[in-house]
C-alpha cells in the first residue's frame, strides 16, 4: 500500500471520530483512548515476546522476571515513540530529555510489575502470565499518569 492510500484511509477513519461531540467537549478523552492503543499495542508486544521466551527457553523460563525485563524495555521503545509523535504530539522539548524521563518512568514500572510478578507467582502461586498481565494493568494508571505530566508535561486533568 502506498503513502498516499495509507494516509487516505487514515483520515477516512479517523474524521468521523475526530467529529464525535465526546470528543470535541473532552480532548482529555481522545488522549486517553490514543494513550490506551498505543499502550495495548506495546503491552500485547510486550507480553506475546515475553510468552515466547519463557516457553521455548527453559532459561528464560527459570528466569522469567529477567525476561519481564527484557520484554518491558523492547515494549517501552514502541511506546515512546508512538506517545511522543501521536498519543500527546510532542514536538516540543529535547528528545534526550523527555526520553530520560521516559526510561525513569519505566524502571518505576519495571519494579513494580516485576514486584507483582514475583507476589503473584511465588506467594499467591498463579502462573506467570496471568500474574504479568494482572500486574500491568495494576500499574498502567500510574504510568499514565507519570507519563503525561511529567515525561510530556501535559498539565491539563482529565476531563
Amino acid at each position: 500500500m502506498s503513502k498516499i492510500n495509507l494516509v487516505y484511509l487514515y483520515n477516512k477513519i479517523a474524521g468521523p471520530i475526530r467529529r464525535m461531540s465526546l470528543f470535541r467537549k473532552y480532548p482529555s478523552a481522545k488522549e486517553l483512548i490514543k494513550y490506551s492503543i498505543v499502550g495495548n499495542f506495546s503491552n500485547f508486544l510486550d507480553l506475546t515476546l515475553y510468552i515466547f521466551l519463557t516457553r521455548v527457553s527453559t532459561f528464560w523460563h527459570d528466569h522469567y522476571l529477567l525476561a519481564n525485563a527484557f520484554t518491558m524495555v523492547i515494549g517501552s521503545i514502541t511506546r515512546f515513540v508512538f506517545h511522543k509523535k501521536w498519543t500527546f504530539r510532542q514536538d516540543k522539548g529535547s528528545f534526550h530529555e523527555q526520553y530520560l524521563k521516559f526510561i525513569s518512568v519505566l524502571l518505576i514500572s519495571l519494579v513494580l510489575t516485576g514486584f507483582l510478578l514475583f507476589l503473584g507467582v511465588e506467594y499467591l502461586e498463579i502462573n506467570d502470565i496471568l500474574g504479568k498481565v494482572m500486574a500491568m494493568g495494576l500499574v498502567t494508571m500510574i504510568v499514565y499518569y507519570l507519563t503525561k505530566v511529567w515525561v510530556f508535561k501535559k498539565n491539563k486533568p482529565l476531563n
